[in-house]
C-alpha cells in the first residue's frame, strides 16, 4: 500500500452547525487552506473527534445545545477547540470569538488558520496558536492594511490605542505580504514591528509571524492580530459587555 496517496484527515476543523450558517462554511472551503476542512453537520454523533484532530473551530447561530455537546465531546478529547457564538458556553471551549457580525466570521477563521498552514518566513505554528488560545476563554481579532508596512502598523498602533490592554494575557501579530510585489520586502523595514510590540505590556505574551499572501494585491501590507485573555471581552465594548452581551 502506498501510503503517500491516502487522504488523511485534516486536522485543522470549521463545524458549522444549524441553520443559516452554509455561507460562513462555503467561504471558509473558498480560501482552499491546506489541511484545513469545513462542514455543516446537525446532528454530534455526526461530528466526532479524529485522532489526528488538533483544532476543532464551532461556528452556530442557534441549536447551541447540540453546538455546545460537540464542542463538548472535542474538547474533553484534549482538541483545541474554539467557539463563534455569544451562546457559546465557556466550559465546552477553549476560547470563544467576541460578538461580530456573522459575515466576519469566514475572515477570522483565516486569521486563526492562515498562519500555520501557509509558508512562514518567520516561524509560527500550531504550537503557537494552541498557546495563545489554550484556556483563555475568550479572543478578539484585529486586522489593518497598507501599501508599507508602516503604515499597516501605524494603524495597528492607532487600534491598540483604543484598548484596554490589561486584559489581554496573549497577543499573536501575522504580517502579511505577496511574494509577488514590485518592491521587494526589506528586512529594515519589519523594525517597525518590533518597535510595536516594544510598547505592549511586558505581562503580554507576544509571538509573531511574517507570512507570504498571494491573494493581497500588489504592494499591500495586511497586519493581522490575535488577542486573548479571561478578561478580553472587557476591551472593544466598553460598560456594555460587562454584562457579557452583544449589541
Amino acid at each position: 500500500m502506498n501510503i503517500d496517496n491516502i487522504d488523511l484527515p485534516a486536522p485543522f476543523r470549521v463545524i458549522g452547525v444549524g441553520a443559516g450558517i452554509e455561507g460562513v462554511i462555503n467561504k471558509v472551503n473558498s480560501f482552499g487552506l491546506e489541511e484545513v476542512s469545513a462542514e455543516v453537520v446537525k446532528h454530534p454523533y455526526e461530528c466526532i473527534p479524529n485522532d489526528g484532530d488538533l483544532i476543532a473551530i464551532i461556528v452556530f447561530t442557534d441549536l447551541e445545545d447540540t453546538a455546545n455537546r460537540i464542542a463538548n465531546t472535542f474538547h474533553d478529547a484534549g482538541i483545541l477547540t474554539i467557539g463563534f457564538s455569544e451562546d457559546a458556553d465557556p466550559s465546552c471551549y477553549d476560547s470563544i470569538m467576541l460578538c461580530e457580525s456573522r459575515s466576519d466570521y469566514p475572515e477570522i477563521i483565516k486569521t486563526l488558520l492562515q498562519p500555520i498552514v501557509t509558508y512562514c518566513l518567520i516561524s509560527y505554528d500550531f504550537e503557537d496558536l494552541k498557546t495563545t488560545l489554550r484556556n483563555s476563554e475568550y479572543f478578539t481579532v484585529k486586522s489593518t492594511s497598507g501599501n508599507k508596512i508602516k503604515d499597516a502598523i501605524e494603524k495597528l498602533q492607532n487600534a491598540f490605542s483604543e484598548l484596554e490592554f490589561t486584559c489581554v494575557d496573549n497577543l499573536s501579530l501575522s504580517l502579511y505580504f505577496n511574494p509577488n510585489r514590485t518592491l521587494p520586502l526589506a528586512m529594515n523595514e519589519q523594525a517597525s514591528l518590533s518597535q510595536l510590540m516594544s510598547t505592549l505590556p511586558e505581562t503580554v505574551n507576544v509571538r509573531w509571524s511574517v507570512n507570504h499572501d498571494e491573494s493581497l494585491n500588489g504592494d499591500e501590507i495586511r497586519m493581522s492580530a490575535i488577542l486573548s485573555g479571561k478578561e478580553v471581552w472587557k476591551i472593544n465594548y466598553g460598560k456594555e459587555t460587562q454584562n457579557n452581551t452583544c449589541q
